[in-house]
C-alpha cells in the first residue's frame, strides 16, 4: 500500500518510516513537517495537491494536526496518528472526531478517557523500538569510558514549569491545598491520577492566572490544570529529589537540556542530539533509570523501549501496563518507592551477571514483540488496511 508519512520536527520518527518500508509498503515523504501545516493556507493547499497527485489512501503522523485531518477528510483519505506524547495536546479539537481519523494512544488511560468523552476513533497501541539501529551500533572503547556510569537518566527535570510561574498568584490556602496534593501524590505510582483538584480550586486558578489556559483546544481547564500544570510540577519534584538521592550514592549521569536548572552534586551533561549517541548511553550505563512523566498515567514511555532495544538494563518506576508487556525481574526491573529504587540499584550493581541477563532478555522481548514493524502491522490491522 502507498502511505504518506508526515514527519515531525518535535517528534522525529524515521524508525516508523523505515519499518513501513520493511513491511513492504511504499512510503511517500512530504518535506514540510506536520507542525508547519496548521494555519498556513499555502502549505495546506500544497499538501492537498500532493495527496491528490500521490494517490495515497492513508496519511500517517505521530502528532495530530487539525488541518491535515480536515484536508484528508475532504479528500476521503484515512488519517492515522500514533501519538507518542501523553496527553496528546493537539488531538483535543473537533477535527479529531472526523470519521476518517484514527488516533492511537500508547497510554490506555488517555485512550479510555477519550472514549468516555465520545471519541469512538481512539485506539490503544503501546510504543516500540527499532532493534536494527542497536544491532548496527558501533561504540568505541573511548565512548564506553565516556558514557559508562553506575546509572544514567536521559530526560528533563521540568525545572521550568507553569506551576511555578502561577502559584504565587493564589491565596495561601489554595497554595497549601496544592502542596498537600503534591506531597500525597509524590512517588505513588499506582495507575491513578492525582486526587484532590476540586472544581472550586480549578475556578480559583482560572480567575487568578488566566494566562495559563490560553490555547488549550477542547481540553477542559480541569484536565489541563491536572495534566499540564500539576503533574509536570509533580514530575519535577520526583525527578529532582530522586536525582539528589541517587547522586549521594552512585556515579549517576543526567543528560538534559542546557537551560534547565539542576541541583548541585548531580553530574549534568548536555542533552544528546543524535539518536545513536543516546543508544550508546543506554548501552554503556550499568543501570538505565526511568522516572515516568506523571501525565502518562498507565502507559510505558518510549525511553523504556529505546533502552531495551540495545540490551540496556532498565530500572523504572512501576506503571500499570508494564506487566502486560514485560516480565518484572526477568526482562525489566520496577520499583514502587524511593527505598525500593535504592535497594534494587544496590543489588543489581553488585550482581552483574543477573543485570546483564535481564538486559539481554529485555532486548529479546522487544525484538520479538515490540519493534516498529510489529506495532505498525497491528495499527494497519486495526484500520483493516494491511
Amino acid at each position: 500500500m502507498r502511505i504518506l508519512f508526515m514527519d515531525s520536527r518535535t517528534q522525529p520518527c524515521t524508525n516508523a518510516i523505515l519499518a513501513l518500508d520493511r513491511l513492504g509498503h511504499s512510503v511517500a515523504r512530504y518535506m514540510t513537517e506536520v507542525e508547519d501545516i496548521d494555519g498556513n493556507e499555502e502549505e495546506e493547499e500544497a499538501l492537498a495537491e500532493f495527496i491528490k497527485s500521490s494517490d495515497v489512501p492513508l496519511v500517517m503522523s505521530v502528532i495530530f494536526a487539525a488541518d491535515v485531518a480536515r484536508i484528508t477528510h475532504e479528500l476521503g483519505v484515512r488519517y492515522a496518528v500514533w501519538l507518542m506524547d501523553s496527553p496528546a495536546f493537539t488531538a483535543w479539537c473537533p477535527e479529531a472526531d472526523y470519521d476518517n481519523c484514527a488516533l492511537f494512544y500508547f497510554d490506555r488511560h488517555e485512550c479510555e478517557l477519550r472514549r468516555q468523552n465520545g471519541h469512538s476513533n481512539a485506539y490503544h497501541l503501546p510504543l516500540a523500538a527499532d532493534v536494527l539501529w542497536g544491532e548496527q551500533l558501533v561504540i568505541t572503547d573511548e565512548e564506553i569510558k565516556r558514557y559508562g556510569c553506575d546509572m544514567s537518566f536521559v530526560g528533563g527535570l521540568y525545572s521550568t514549569n507553569i506551576y511555578d510561574q502561577i502559584i504565587d498568584k493564589l491565596s495561601e490556602q489554595e497554595q497549601s491545598i496544592f502542596t498537600d496534593i503534591i506531597e500525597q501524590s509524590a512517588f505513588v505510582w499506582d495507575g491513578r491520577e492525582c486526587l484532590g483538584i476540586t472544581p472550586e480550586l480549578v475556578q480559583a486558578v482560572v480567575q487568578k492566572a488566566p494566562e495559563a489556559f490560553v490555547g488549550i483546544f477542547d481540553m477542559t481547564v480541569g484536565y489541563y490544570l491536572q495534566s499540564f500544570i500539576l503533574e509536570r510540577k509533580l514530575t519535577h519534584v520526583e525527578r529532582t529529589l530522586l536525582m539528589e538521592l541517587l547522586a549521594q550514592r552512585y556515579d549517576i549521569h543526567l543528560y538534559t537540556w542546557n537551560k534547565e536548572k539542576v541541583p548541585e552534586g548531580i553530574k549534568r551533561f548536555p542533552e544528546v542530539d543524535a539518536s545513536a549517541d543516546e543508544l550508546k548511553i543506554h548501552y554503556a550505563s550499568k543501570i538505565n533509570l526511568n522516572i515516568t512523566l506523571r501525565s502518562i498515567v498507565t502507559g510505558v514511555p518510549r525511553r523504556i523501549f529505546d533502552v531495551m532495544s540495545v540490551g540496556g538494563f532498565m530500572l523504572t518506576n512501576w506503571q500499570a501496563e508494564i506487566p502486560e508487556l514485560f516480565e518484572d525481574g526477568k526482562e525489566i526491573v520496577t520499583y514502587k518507592t524511593p527505598e525500593e529504587l535504592i535497594d534494587k540499584a544496590d543489588y543489581y550493581l553488585r550482581h552483574e551477571t543477573e543485570r546483564l541477563r535481564i538486559g539481554v532478555n529485555g532486548y529479546k522481548k522487544v525484538k520479538s514483540c515490540y519493534t516498529y514493524e510489529h506495532q505498525l502491522k497491528k495499527l494497519l490491522d486495526m484500520l483493516q488496511m494491511n
